[in-house]
């Protein structure tokens, strides 16, 4: 039989074998419209139970995503997406480890990706392997397996692809119909990034077009030089077989609708601090800090212009992109703060823009130095940004500035070294790149620039170390004198260079109360909280292992209100042992130093999942099987976790073991009956405390009868509100809306602790809402006497408990609950108690 396919000859059959040992999952059970309604084609899903992906065929792989998540295998015109995990993206390559790369020729059976699975379980919507025929387009697909599978087994056939003719330079290019930028700052380097990443993937040209004027789609920095802002009008093109471009330009469509991989909820502006005779600009990081002014400028990098050796300085820039690209790489995957990660992964699109490459080729083809020929094509792209009008692309400059300077480091044999500054002073300069700003913690008492941006990476970096900052000061920052004195107020966005004697005094008044209140909530850390009629709250950790639960005791916790056991169980593939988990939980125990400690039982499955708990394959896990519901499938687990719990407890009289996602009494009846059968057997005569975690609405509807059978609730706050409020919390577009001061969530809070009151049992908080300044006042007026929170907030949470009078936030919570919304009580919290 003969078909034929826009220019494609088709014949006999072809087999697609199982790349994964697992269960195989109809494509239309994804939990993805992308795959589920075969938007990028036909195909079929894993649940694997392996961690090695194989090649499907003989053939070569066309595409291996630089994230290591997904690739694409093809022969015989016929090609194949194998994508591991839903918004693996994301991970920027956290848990892949790539066994090939793309051009590779590889053999059926030969490994060709590794991942993590405790990675994929705990940062990816689903552990699913989606096996996709993206070539032919719209191909269906026969004799799916199905049950379980081994690598190799026969996984689908399709008619085989004998050639695919490529789109030529003078065919015509597909046009999508108009399309609307929805994201509110435009498509600055993370939309384009995915757009450009997107388009890296089709074999054919893509461009995207805005009054005339198109710019090549695979190109970052081609798509942030179009200034595209919010509610822009663009259209995209793309060559190759109009079927196959048309439902490209599809996907393209459907990501710009959604975003980008962008949320589309409006960001709110930088507001201009207020008029004042001091010098005035923005706040990147409120504080306050006196210093002297270090003028601070990067010294350039020397290089030769021209190059004798044209091919020899080939292989030098392109050695030198992959290797600071693969620094990158490493760089994002061991970055634990989610706001650093983005940063990195804006590089790295950059860092892998094709045209950027082209441009520097191009130029060391004419006889340029490698360094030469990357700097000017990087020279060449800012230019680009800046030319536009849109503050936020100009920002993404400072991005460009910092790889040019890390490159020709690289080229020139040298390293990254932190900017040598006096400590204590006041950096001023007229911008920061990311790479100078992150070496600056522990450095400067504040930081002063001329240029730059509260949204500027440098300053998203100087933020999270808590460095008072202020930008965008103009060129009266860049006329400050060096050593001149300057008083940095980034509270109000203000600084005075060269203070009168009066004005420096004031600001040290200011500064010394700042400091003192900050010293004076330290040193009274380890004091009771109690409020000012005499309510104590048990301020405690909220940790995950043994240096936490030091540093907790050591910053003044009153104990440990949550021990989250998965620590123990992640980034393995097989359980710890009894006596392992043991020794873990007492080093934790033995750092709380006679205090209370509260360990919870594994929370798995659901969007928790751990290779080795079994749970079954469900349609909606988030309110399936998790927490104490994973028991009857995996009980032998369990009742080790319990018996290494319970082995620690002769050595403490202060051990609680608590139960996650309890929603029936009868659970509870349950599990105390297993708890009393392991004390027996083990010998354990000490009492032990048994609670569970408050976390659905019905535990908090039915606390009273709970509170019979619990010996203290623990409110998890993040799960209570997401059930509550009907709203995954880890949803791109909703989850901003999960706010856990909703009147309904504080009702249910209220509905817990009356229930607890009545039979005299504690009632903590151990979600993110024990850490809000703005909820604890409402927690305490309606019962809750523990809060569980980061070592870093305990020293502050006392201090504001010591503020507070129970009876006052008895009323407040009261009238908290009658309001209409979050917005409504935080309104509330910032009138009664500034807060």
């Amino acid at each position: 039989m003969e078909v034929t396919f826009e220019g494609v000859f088709m014949s006999n059959t072809f087999t697609v074998y199982s790349p994964v040992a697992g269960v195989a999952v109809p494509l239309e059970k994804v939990p993805d419209p992308v795959f589920s309604e075969h938007m990028l084609g036909d195909g079929i899903a894993i649940d694997p139970v392996e961690d090695t992906v194989f090649a499907l065929f003989d053939g070569k792989i066309i595409n291996f995503n630089k994230e290591s998540h997904a690739f694409v295998l093809g022969a015989n015109g016929v090609e194949v997406l194998v994508h591991v995990g839903l918004e693996t993206v994301t991970l920027k390559g956290e848990g892949f480890t790539p066994l090939a790369k793309t051009g590779d020729m590889v053999k059926k059976g030969q490994p060709l990706l590794k991942f993590d699975p405790n990675v994929i379980a705990q940062k990816a919507a689903s552990p699913l392997v989606m096996v996709v025929v993206t070539t032919p387009p719209e191909s269906s697909v026969a004799n799916k397996a199905d049950g379980i599978l081994k690598v190799g087994d026969p996984l689908f056939q399709l008619p085989s692809v004998q050639a695919v003719e490529a789109s030529s330079s003078d065919e015509p290019l597909t046009q999508s119909a108009p399309i609307t930028v929805i994201n509110p700052n435009g498509l600055h380097a993370r939309p384009a990034g995915v757009l450009a990443q997107m388009a890296l993937k089709y074999p054919f040209t893509v461009e995207i077009v805005k009054q005339g004027t198109a710019a090549n789609a695979k190109s970052v920095v081609a798509i942030m030089g179009m200034a595209l802002a919010y509610n822009d009008t663009v259209t995209l093109r793309a060559g190759g077989p109009q079927d196959q471009a048309k439902a490209f330009l599809a996907q393209l469509e459907t990501a710009f609708k959604e975003g980008l991989g962008e949320n589309t909820f409006p960001a709110p502006a930088p507001t201009a601090a207020p008029a004042s005779s001091e010098q005035k600009a923005l706040t990147a990081c409120a504080g306050l800090a006196f210093g002297k002014a270090f003028l601070y400028h990067a010294a350039d990098i020397a290089f030769e212009e021209n190059a004798a050796d044209s091919a020899a300085e080939q292989k030098r820039l392109t050695d030198t992109l992959q290797a600071v690209i693969a620094e990158t790489e490493s760089k994002i995957a061991s970055e634990k703060n989610e706001e650093a990660k983005a940063i990195l992964g804006a590089h790295l699109s950059i860092l892998q823009d094709p045209e950027l490459a082209k441009q520097a080729q191009q130029s060391v083809q004419a006889g340029k130095s490698a360094a030469y020929a990357i700097s000017e094509a990087i020279r060449a792209s800012i230019g680009v940004l800046q030319k536009t009008a849109n503050a936020f692309l100009m920002e993404r400059a400072a991005d460009l500035k910092d790889l040019r300077r890390a490159l020709l480091l690289r080229l020139g044999g040298k390293s990254q070294t932190a900017p040598q500054v006096p400590q204590g002073c006041i950096l001023v300069a007229e911008e920061l790149l990311p790479s100078e700003a992150s070496a600056l913690e522990g450095q400067v008492a504040g930081v002063l620039l001329a240029a730059g941006s509260p949204t500027a990476h440098a300053s998203i970096i100087l933020r999270n170390m808590g460095i008072p900052t202020v930008v965008r000061g103009g060129q009266k920052v860049l006329d400050i004198p060096a050593g001149t004195s300057i008083c940095l107020d980034a509270d109000h966005a203000l600084f005075t260079a060269n203070p009168t004697p009066q004005q420096q005094a004031d600001f040290s008044k200011r500064l010394d109360q700042h400091r003192q209140e900050r010293l004076a909530q330290e040193q009274a850390a380890h004091e009771k909280a109690c409020t000012q009629d005499g309510v104590q709250i048990w301020v405690e950790g909220n940790v995950s292992n043994e240096k936490e639960a030091a540093r907790a005791i050591t910053n003044g916790a009153d104990g440990l209100g949550l021990v989250r056991t998965e620590f123990l169980f992640h980034g393995r593939t097989q359980a710890p042992s009894q006596q392992e988990q043991q020794t873990a939980y007492q080093a934790v125990v033995n750092a709380a130093q006679g205090r209370p400690v509260t360990l919870r039982t594994l929370d798995a499955g659901g969007d928790k999942p751990l290779p080795f708990v079994h749970i079954p394959k469900e349609e909606n896990p988030i309110v399936g099987i998790r927490g104490i519901r994973a028991f009857k499938h995996n009980e032998a687990f369990f009742r080790t976790q319990l018996r290494a719990m319970l082995s620690v407890a002769p050595q403490t009289g202060n051990l609680r073991i608590m139960l996650p996602m309890v929603a029936f009494s009868e659970e509870m009846d349950f599990f105390r009956q297993v708890i009393l059968e392991e004390k027996q057997a083990l010998g354990v005569k000490n009492n032990v405390q048994i609670g569970m975690m408050v976390e659905v609405p019905s535990a908090a509807l039915s606390s009273r009868q709970m509170a019979e059978r619990a010996d203290f609730f623990s409110i998890g706050t993040n799960d209570l509100t997401q059930y509550t409020l009907a709203i995954d919390r880890g949803h791109k577009e909703l989850s901003v809306l999960a706010d856990s001061l909703h009147p309904a969530v504080l009702r249910l809070i209220g509905l817990t602790c009356e229930g607890a009151r009545q039979q005299g049992k504690p009632v903590a908080v151990c979600g993110a809402m024990a850490g809000d300044l703005t909820a604890i006042p409402f927690l305490i007026g309606l019962g809750v006497t523990e809060l569980a929170v980061g070592a870093g907030a305990v020293a502050q949470i006392k201090a504001l408990v010591r503020r507070l009078d129970s009876r006052r936030c008895g009323q407040a919570a009261q009238k908290a609950v009658t309001l209409a919304s979050a917005k409504e009580v935080r309104a509330l919290a910032k009138a009664e108690f500034g807060v």
